[in-house]
């Protein structure tokens, strides 16, 4: 079955990995390629990680936007000038990681977008049942790496309610920035934070104001677009679109080498979702698929710039 193939991909390699597949805070291996962002799940970023060695590209701090912190570790990155605000993403971390740890590329992708405020949450600290029950920041568990184990993602529910609260902050007004539509707001994530974006974006339904008995059609969220960095469908035999959710455009960004999550689950993933959109109504064209030669577990300044490309086409000012 699709499922079956999926995590077979998904977990070829995690075996052989899975002593310090989860370890939240390690040195990076100094073979790494200084022209990597050198993500990998739930490793931290390196000194070398904020520079690209072969063309001199670097962060750039913007000073466009101002960045604000809430006690639930949720990191706002807003235009300072509240009126040039009329997109948003929702950028969710990995498996072990917070959102602090992605606070550096959504401000290089802010210096490139300086109508958009980034919103970067943290998830909840709990027990990972395959890293024998350590607590660490997770959007929802994984028990093991059979097909059921990973149908199940215990956890998964409560933090698609979480991204969706954050949504619909936005679109009525909240923190002092002017409200906006859903289809001016984009779901991205990276590995753990991908699969959630990808199953939240296009599943969900739009909250209903003052719902009656004649509300009987659900509206789907409708949004901007999705990204996807090395990440996967979860759920995926069960997986379905909320209706006006077909016409989503999704960008799944994938390397080549990636350990953690094989590149074949980019293509299983577009498979499922494209075909279900075709379905809708809507075309496979709008799932897009872009790998990256020689790339692990990580993300590349390469990828960034095909990331803010996507935005200005679905978020333009």
């Amino acid at each position: 079955t699709t499922t079956t193939a999926l995590l077979s991909h998904l977990n070829s390699n995690m075996m052989l990995m899975r002593p310090s597949l989860f370890i939240t805070s390690i040195s990076l291996s100094s073979h790494l390629k200084p022209s990597l962002f050198q993500r990998t799940l739930g490793f931290a970023w390196s000194a070398a990680a904020y520079r690209d060695g072969e063309d001199g590209r670097s962060f750039s701090s913007s000073t466009l936007h101002a960045i604000t912190r809430q006690s639930d570790g949720t990191i706002f990155i807003s235009p300072e000038n509240n009126s040039q605000h009329s997109a948003s993403v929702i950028l969710c971390h990995g498996l072990g990681d917070t959102g602090n740890g992605w606070v550096d590329p959504a401000m290089y992708l802010a210096s490139k977008l300086p109508h958009v405020k980034f919103i970067l949450p943290t998830a909840p600290t709990q027990p990972v049942t395959l890293n024998m029950g350590m607590p660490m920041p997770s959007w929802y568990d994984i028990i093991g790496l059979d097909s059921r184990s990973n149908e199940v993602c215990n956890g998964l529910d409560e933090s698609m309610d979480k991204i969706l609260e954050l949504m619909e902050n936005e679109v009525g007004e909240c923190n002092g920035v002017g409200a906006v539509d859903y289809s001016r707001i984009v779901l991205a994530g990276f590995s753990q934070g991908g699969a959630l974006a990808l199953y939240t974006g296009m599943t969900s339904f739009r909250k209903q104001k003052n719902p009656t008995a004649a509300d009987v059609q659900q509206k789907g969220l409708g949004l901007a677009g999705i990204v996807i960095m090395s990440g996967y469908l979860p759920r995926s035999s069960s997986f379905t679109i909320a209706s006006g959710s077909e016409t989503t455009p999704i960008l799944h960004c994938h390397g080549t080498e990636d350990s953690v999550v094989a590149v074949e689950a980019a293509g299983l993933s577009k498979d499922r979702v494209s075909s279900l959109m075709e379905d809708k109504g809507g075309k496979k064209e709008l799932y897009q698929v872009k790998t990256y030669r020689g790339l692990g577990h990580s993300v590349l300044m390469e990828e960034l710039d095909d990331v803010s490309a996507f935005l200005n086409k679905v978020i333009p000012p």
